[in-house]
């Protein structure tokens, strides 16, 4: 076995276990109130990969997902998510669409190479996510989400070069916990 394989294995165990408690944590909550914030360690499971670069259906993946609500207090009409992806990092504005479900869209851009010529951007691409609480706790007075499912969805890409290309879409769902 592989270091690589031993360290996601150690990772999808870590996500399996109950969330770590919080500091003054009580029981589980409903989460039609619970305020969407804090950093969160998201598995994941690429559920379609048609020609995308290093991607495969059923590949597992681990995040960090950052959540910045944009009001003072309980839940916000608006949260900024930050993620880290290999190409840099994401930052866009999720909406609440429900109580505990949030859909945002944004794009990235990519370097594409055309013949001898690298492309800079080269593809646009737009993508979806939601966010889903699944569950949330007690803390500090506040009744904050401490589970979460998520979904990232990119369904077309962009070709922003002369040359004929033909780019593939993707797709990833994910479930996760607050870190501490």
């Amino acid at each position: 076995m592989t270091a690589r394989r031993r360290l996601l294995g150690a990772l999808v165990a870590l996500v399996a276990v109950a969330p770590p408690a919080l500091a003054g944590a009580a029981a589980p909550v409903p989460t039609g109130t619970a305020r969407l914030q804090g950093t969160f360690l998201l598995q994941g499971t690429v559920t379609t990969a048609v020609d995308v670069s290093g991607e495969h259906r059923g590949q597992i993946v681990m995040r960090h997902w950052t959540f910045t609500p944009g009001c003072a207090s309980g839940q916000c009409p608006t949260e900024t998510l930050t993620r880290p992806r290999a190409g840099g990092t994401d930052t866009l504005v999720l909406h609440r669409h429900a109580p505990g479900y949030y859909i945002g869209y944004s794009n990235f851009f990519r370097s594409v190479r055309c013949g001898a010529r690298l492309y800079r951007p080269g593809e646009r691409i737009p993508f979806r996510i939601t966010v889903r609480i699944t569950q949330a706790l007690v803390s500090g007075g506040e009744v904050v989400a401490s589970r979460i499912n998520a979904s990232y969805r990119n369904q077309v890409r962009y070709n922003l070069t002369p040359c004929v290309a033909y780019f593939g879409h993707d797709a990833a769902s994910y479930h996760g916990h607050i870190v501490p």
